[in-house]
């Protein structure tokens, strides 16, 4: 895991910013530096300050200081900062080339490395390291494009290719690993995290109006390739793009995808799909476990973490199993009881932290430069405090949970599209006895039989008005903006449970991987998600809707598949949880000032967008005359990213 930056442009203030943008995200990589230049049509090496002294030594560049080059002639800088993981000697020093034609930056893992290493070997291909970049670096140069094919894992990478004259720009398929990129009339730029572009000598925070608008009220960010700053843009999961380092200025930012999400498969039989995944589930835990440094694990005590460490006990019968788990001392938001039996089932040393609104208030702004953008919960402080911990305890690794919702339908939405599948393919009796056991009265079962005709027979257009009426009702007085990135959508134009999955991981679930990246990140720690395994995704999409809520259970095949190796209370919860915080218990309580203040301050900079009404619902609130609401937290961090970042409008 690492962070990378680059640029193409003639501009020498740009290309002396290099050095700026890669410091700005050391946190990425606090093992190693380096940098090269393509200057007068050759590729100048060098290191800096940071630099790791056995890698100066190993690439020869003790006089070759990026401090004092001037970069006056060059076309294109790329810089890496280096977190050790595979391979943890010099040979790894990022950037690295084979032949000194093709060179890449890299930020992430490939998990099946060796595999292929293997398989190119046949071809008579012969390494100099043992890392997995230099395993990308041939599988590009051998398969070209197609190579992306071929790579199990997570990764935003950079590849300059001096043959044809390009930077070549690639993310994973699911968006696991961040990279963004800006243009203006001076050149274009790249990095793994966007406080890098702050940097560049014509860099101005604009805010991008449509961008908050989706955060506040369609609780969705990172769903399209724009961000909450105008002007710079995402890559977006799954795709690649390049730029000509012989033209300077704006370019075309066009991007292709080289991954979508697999159609409908062959059906098979749930005996058949339970140990299918039960086999590759457990392949994917063994291949994220791949590390010659210490590894751990995220445990809620929900599912999903609980597999994981399940899974690695199956995989490691006689190893330490570390895991760390978020607590609250409000019993209604603690899961620690079943993270307990999880941890003694499995012979785990279980860790606890126990996130306060104190440190809170004291992190906040620090979060938020971290995150780059606003986020939508206090969650994301607890999963702070989780990778805090590891930090703290020697762990550069650690195994989380997240995609196990999306992709197996852990949300309370999957409900309507359940509904209106079922009764679109004429499956009453399925629908009526697993709607009995997933609903707690016969009553709702009824109940949602009868939305689910409503959904049948609604025009798609009307559900998106009255959507959009339910919007509009919540913004008076208070929110004026126009813009927006998706139009209004209701959950009745995903029509089956497929359809559901595939709208989650192509929206909620990248803001998700977002915020977990730079909280692992912000604290030097590779976080690895085995539900996200590219070859579990064509056997998930392949069921029926009644396979993945077999005898009324959300996750069905989870939670077959884990028999013996999790304890039944936790297989066979109904509570879930998710990773949640005392949010709203703090807001009345000790954030209350915080709010206040915030939601005071924000409208006298932007009231042109956001009036102080918003306050006045947060009074009632206090008062007890309304419920929380989460835009309370979203205005609140919303404005502590306008100041962080000096955002304007």
């Amino acid at each position: 895991m690492c962070g990378i930056s680059g640029i193409i442009s003639k501009d020498l203030g740009f290309q002396k910013s290099l050095l700026a943008m890669n410091r700005l995200i050391k946190h990425r990589g606090p093992d190693d530096e380096g940098f090269i230049y393509l200057n007068n049509n050759k590729i100048v090496h060098l290191a800096g300050e940071e630099t790791n002294p056995l890698s100066i030594i190993q690439h020869s560049l003790a006089d070759s200081k990026i401090e004092i080059y001037s970069p006056k002639n060059a076309i294109v800088g790329i810089a890496h900062r280096r977190l050790s993981i595979i391979d943890i000697t010099a040979q790894g020093h990022q950037p690295m080339s084979r032949d000194g034609k093709t060179w890449i930056v890299y930020n992430g893992e490939v998990f099946n490395y060796i595999e292929l290493r293997e398989e190119l070997k046949g071809y008579g291909v012969k390494f100099q390291t043992n890392t997995d970049t230099e395993v990308i670096l041939a599988a590009y140069e051998k398969w070209g494009l197609k190579s992306f094919d071929k790579l199990n894992g997570m990764w935003g990478l950079a590849i300059l290719d001096l043959r044809e004259r390009k930077v070549l720009l690639c993310r994973d398929r699911f968006g696991i690993k961040p990279l963004y990129y800006r243009g203006s009339k001076k050149g274009m730029a790249f990095a793994s995290e966007i406080k890098s572009f702050t940097a560049l000598p014509d860099w101005e925070a604009i805010g991008n109006e449509a961008a908050i608008h989706d955060y506040l009220f369609k609780s969705l960010s990172d769903h399209s390739e724009q961000t909450f700053f105008k002007g710079v843009n995402q890559l977006l999961p799954g795709h690649y793009m390049s730029f000509d380092i012989d033209q300077s200025g704006q370019q075309n930012t066009h991007q292709i995808a080289w991954y979508k999400l697999p159609s409908k498969g062959l059906e098979v039989s749930s005996v058949d799909v339970v140990s299918e995944f039960h086999e590759l589930f457990l392949d994917s835990v063994r291949l994220r476990m791949r590390s010659d440094v210490k590894i751990g694990s995220c445990l809620s005590g929900g599912l999903d973490s609980s597999s994981i460490v399940g899974a690695m006990r199956t995989l490691v019968p006689d190893k330490e199993i570390q895991t760390i788990t978020a607590c609250s001392k409000h019993i209604k938001f603690d899961e620690s009881m079943f993270a307990n039996m999880v941890a003694n089932f499995t012979n785990s040393k279980s860790s606890k932290v126990y996130p306060n609104p104190a440190y809170l208030i004291q992190k906040i702004d620090k979060l938020v430069w971290h995150q780059d953008e606003p986020f939508g919960s206090a969650s994301i402080f607890a999963q702070w405090c989780v990778f805090e911990h590891a930090k703290a305890l020697g762990i550069p690794v650690m195994l989380d949970g997240q995609g196990a919702d999306e992709t197996h339908c852990g949300y309370n939405s999957f409900l309507r599209p359940y509904v209106l599948g079922e009764l679109t393919e004429g499956r009453m009796l399925d629908l009526w006895n697993n709607l009995k056991l997933i609903r707690p009265n016969k009553r709702k079962a009824f109940g949602s039989i009868l939305r689910g005709y409503i959904d049948q027979y609604t025009p798609n257009n009307w559900s998106q008005l009255a959507a959009s009426h339910y919007e509009n009702k919540k913004k008076k007085g208070w929110y004026f903006g126009h813009e927006r990135i998706i139009e209004s959508y209701s959950l009745n134009s995903q029509r089956n449970l497929r359809e559901h999955s595939k709208f989650m991981i192509n929206h909620g679930m990248r803001m998700l991987l977002h915020w977990e990246d730079r909280n692992s990140m912000a604290h030097s720690i590779e976080s690895r998600v085995p539900f996200l395994d590219y070859r579990m995704i064509p056997l998930l999409l392949s069921l029926n809707d009644n396979q993945r809520v077999a005898g009324g259970w959300t996750k069905s095949i989870i939670r077959h598949s884990m028999d013996g190796i999790l304890p039944q209370k936790v297989i066979f919860r109904k509570d879930k949880m998710g990773f949640v915080t005392p949010e709203s218990i703090w807001a009345k309580n000790e954030l209350k000032d915080l709010y206040l203040k915030e939601l005071e301050n924000l409208p006298k900079h932007w009231g042109e967008l956001i009036g102080d009404k918003i306050k006045v619902s947060y009074d009632s609130f206090l008062s007890g005359e309304i419920a929380y609401d989460s835009l309370f937290w979203k205005v609140m961090c919303l404005n502590r990213w306008r100041i962080v970042f000096n955002v304007k409008l």
